[in-house]
């Protein structure tokens, strides 16, 4: 079983826009496996208000697909968890146990729309924060009020929130801009997490973890490698605080 653990993917099959069924969801696993990922952390999208994929619906399917995986003998282990598009009344669906945190931790992993604004991203961490939540931000390369702004993020770390970045934008599937933009954050030490969010099983939004381990050695050390592939990521797994 590899070492690599993938924080954010969208592999549960049939479960949202990532993969359509179990056939895809087996092929995104063993490319997986080839990379060195020994476990996952399966995040469908939840939207709050919409109509999504319950938190009872993701353990029947992931139950589902760790089963085909083991038929299959691909050496990983799933866990539940979802990507949450913050809303206004989030913390309360946490509380319920009606949206999932990262492997029943307290982690949550949170993402906005691309373009909103910096006032609802603070305080939306500061609500989960507030609420004994550790917010894990999904995808930070991707917001304009952040991708270029490393005060901003540093703040939001300093509010209590961790930071997730994609594998393929930091190895430049997502344009020299955005290269940029996740070396600046690497530089300063201020992303948590890197994951795959894949959501196919070819493409740029296929499983691209080992692509990007040789360039987060090589531009932010071995060290600092290791624990944003896997040494963070099972604080999750444990239920930890960074």
């Amino acid at each position: 079983m590899g070492n690599y653990i993938d924080v954010h993917c969208h592999i549960l099959p049939g479960a949202d826009d990532g993969a359509p069924d179990m056939d895809t969801a087996v092929r995104m696993l063993r490319q997986e496996a080839r990379d060195g990922v020994g476990r996952i952390i399966l995040t469908p999208h939840q939207k709050p208000g919409r109509r999504c994929i319950s938190a009872a619906g993701v353990n029947r399917r992931l139950r589902l697909l760790q089963r085909e995986a083991q038929r299959m003998d691909i050496p990983i282990r799933l866990y539940s968890g979802a990507e949450l598009l913050y809303c206004h009344g989030l913390r309360e669906l946490l509380d319920s146990g009606q949206a999932c945190t990262l492997a029943r931790s307290r982690y949550v992993l949170v993402e906005f729309m691309p373009a909103e604004e910096w006032s609802y991203i603070r305080s939306g961490i500061y609500d989960l924060a507030g609420g004994g939540y550790w917010p894990v931000l999904a995808h930070v390369e991707r917001y304009l009020q952040l991708a270029d702004r490393p005060e901003r993020v540093r703040e939001l770390t300093e509010m209590g929130a961790y930071i997730q970045m994609n594998a393929g934008s930091a190895a430049g599937a997502e344009g020299l801009r955005t290269k940029r933009s996740c070396q600046r954050l690497l530089k300063q030490r201020l992303v948590h997490f890197v994951g795959t969010d894949a959501h196919r099983a070819e493409g740029s939004r296929s499983p691209q973890l080992g692509a990007c381990v040789r360039l987060l050695e090589r531009q932010a050390g071995r060290a600092y490698a290791r624990r944003l592939l896997w040494k963070n990521a099972e604080c999750i797994l444990e239920n930890i605080q960074l």
